[in-house]
């Protein structure tokens, strides 16, 4: 199988087996949140000192709406994290699908 079929069976299996569920799970519990990246060392800002930072994968972009401070900018970032943490530890393949997808609220 060639490499560039691998990466859509990897994303399909991951599709239908954790990412979108388990994200949209952190959406349904966050109702302010509407949108959130996933980003990797490479893919961070130029003005971020990479070498200080330890981990493989990072959480930016969060958008909250309405925002409330700081207490529920963390409660946010602690759900995704923790929904992403244990992603990661059932599915190990899904730390190369992650890098660089953006996650946003559907809205119906």
């Amino acid at each position: 199988m060639a490499a560039q079929e691998k990466e859509v069976a990897l994303e399909v299996a991951l599709g239908a087996g954790g990412v979108e569920a388990r994200l949209r799970a952190v959406f349904g519990r966050q109702p302010e949140l509407h949108r959130f990246v996933i980003q990797d060392k490479a893919g961070l800002a130029d003005h971020i000192d990479r070498e200080s930072l330890s981990g493989e994968l990072f959480i930016t972009q969060i958008t909250l709406y309405p925002r409330r401070g700081t207490k529920q900018y963390d409660e946010v970032y602690a759900d995704i994290a923790g929904a992403i943490t244990q992603l990661v530890a059932e599915r190990p393949e899904a730390l190369r699908l992650l890098p660089g997808k953006s996650f946003v609220r559907a809205l119906h």
